[in-house]
């Protein structure tokens, strides 16, 4: 009768529970190998499965649409599943790039009987796919995708992780990863599977980047360690995977490793895109070169919404986008919400919520700097900074302050931007962050620049290149020089004999 192999010739492992056979009429036609279990049995549920080749799985029986046509023409139902689909868009997938036969329309119809004869029943009146004029559409129920199955236990791992709870987030999100099998839609994909494709791709990075943190909560650092390499290997500039990874080292007493693998990531970034890591990687560093321990943390709520967190997060990964590939949306995104934004500022602020206030900042400062207008910006970022002193978190104080002085540097006001430029600097220099004490030198050159202090401002711009001599912010202060007409080495004065 013939074993039907599965992808690398290993039979699946449900067929460890019963014998493969060919249905004697509908494998004819259809090419449907139905593995079917030795205990028996019926009237389970169908589960319809596109993560990986598309399959029909039951309790008792799954079955593997071998021919080409029947199975393309099933996957376009299940991406459009309980929707009408017309017989020219079945006919576009089911011959994609080449010329329909004259008979298509009659071969579409033999193709969805012999789908019905293999699909078991739904419902009372059993009819799994209706057909009427010129269309047909496949009645799926709730949860009879796994796609589906994997966006709710997604959810539910991100509910648990929420609520503080990592290990239930584990066993979600565990059999979340479970589910994945390969491609989605595998080989079927056309310009009309294309866009869920990408979809279920990014929901496994979800799922992935979710289990990690599961992972390191539950204090298993080995698979949080392999899984988190995994990430970043396959997308260096993902740069929160590169925190998920740093915590992991940190939280497994590997402070070496942990240190290492920011430099790698710092690499990666500034190689590939020349730009600095962001605030929170960059806070992990300074946390392990200072080698801090983390205060614990109280056992956390289940918030009724998102949570502040989320919220700036999204911001964050939002302004990332500025300088890439989406800037055009990025763009458009906070000119219509920048008011939002700084509400939500004052509001964090209000709540004490000093960290997110600042990181926020810094999202629509990245928004001011690729040319957008914020009103009474500089009022407000003083805020922050004031907050950021007050509760001794030097980083953040660092930070604001030098947006502060960036934006007073915009307004014209010179004299108080180089209050808040040497204010940074000073913070930089008492906590030996060199990358920050060079970035600060730089924009204090400019300010001066502006004014016409052209050698004062080639003096801070030698001292940032002594600093980091290799760095791209030595490449910053090298153009500025340039055009300042400044030589990198000043001119030994001469004195007359």
């Amino acid at each position: 009768m013939g074993v039907a192999r599965h992808g690398d010739g290993q039979l699946p492992s449900v067929a460890k529970r019963g014998r493969w056979v060919r249905n004697r009429f509908v494998g004819l036609c259809v090419g449907v190998v139905r593995c079917e279990s030795s205990a028996g049995g019926g009237g389970a549920a169908v589960l319809f499965r596109v993560l990986g080749p598309v399959e029909i799985d039951g309790t008792d029986a799954v079955s593997y649409i071998r021919a080409d046509k029947p199975r393309a023409l099933l996957a376009l139902l299940l991406v459009k599943a309980n929707t009408w689909v017309a017989v020219g868009e079945i006919i576009d997938t089911v011959w994609a790039g080449k010329t329909p036969p004259v008979s298509a329309e009659r071969n579409i119809g033999t193709y969805i009987w012999q789908l019905r004869r293999a699909l078991p029943p739904l419902g009372a009146d059993g009819q799994r796919i209706e057909s009427r004029s010129k269309a047909y559409r496949i009645r799926v129920d709730a949860g009879e995708l796994d796609s589906d199955r994997l966006q709710a236990l997604l959810a539910a791992g991100d509910e648990a992780l929420a609520a503080g709870d990592a290990a239930r987030a584990l066993k979600h999100l565990e059999s979340a990863q479970s589910l994945w099998r390969g491609t989605p839609y595998e080989g079927l994909v056309t310009d009309g599977h294309q866009p869920e494709v990408v979809r279920l791709a990014e929901l496994r990075w979800s799922v992935r980047e979710r289990l990690a943190d599961a992972l390191i909560g539950t204090s298993r650092f080995a698979d949080a360690i392999a899984l988190c390499k995994s990430l970043t290997a396959e997308d260096p500039l993902r740069e929160t995977n590169w925190v998920r990874l740093l915590v992991a080292y940190r939280d497994a007493g590997r402070r070496a490793d942990a240190l290492a693998t920011y430099q790698k990531a710092r690499s990666a970034l500034v190689d590939e895109l020349g730009t600095e890591p962001g605030p929170e990687l960059r806070a992990l560093q300074q946390q392990l070169l200072a080698d801090v321990p983390e205060e614990p943390k109280p056992e956390a709520a289940k918030p009724e919404g998102p949570g502040p967190d989320a919220y700036v997060r999204t911001v964050l990964d939002a302004a990332a986008a500025l300088n890439g590939q989406h800037a055009a949306a990025a763009h458009h995104w906070f000119t219509t919400r920048h008011v939002e934004f700084t509400t939500a500022i004052s509001q964090l602020l209000a709540a004490n919520e000093v960290a997110n206030a600042w990181l926020l900042t810094t999202a629509v400062h990245q928004f001011i700097e690729t040319g957008g207008d914020v009103p009474d910006w500089a009022p407000l970022v003083a805020e922050v900074a004031a907050a950021t002193s007050a509760g001794k978190d030097w980083y953040g104080e660092l930070i604001t302050r030098n947006i502060l002085g960036i934006a007073q540097t915009r307004s014209g006001r010179v004299h108080d931007a180089r209050a808040e430029f040497t204010a940074a600097l000073a913070i930089a220099s008492v906590h030996g962050d060199r990358e920050a004490e060079g970035t600060v030198l730089v924009n204090l050159a400019l300010a001066e620049a502006s004014t016409g202090a052209r050698q004062q401002a080639a003096e801070y711009l030698r001292r940032a290149l002594r600093l980091l001599p290799e760095s791209p912010t030595a490449g910053e202060a090298r153009a500025a020089l340039a055009e300042l007409g400044e030589p990198e080495v000043p001119a030994r004065s001469t004195v007359a004999s």
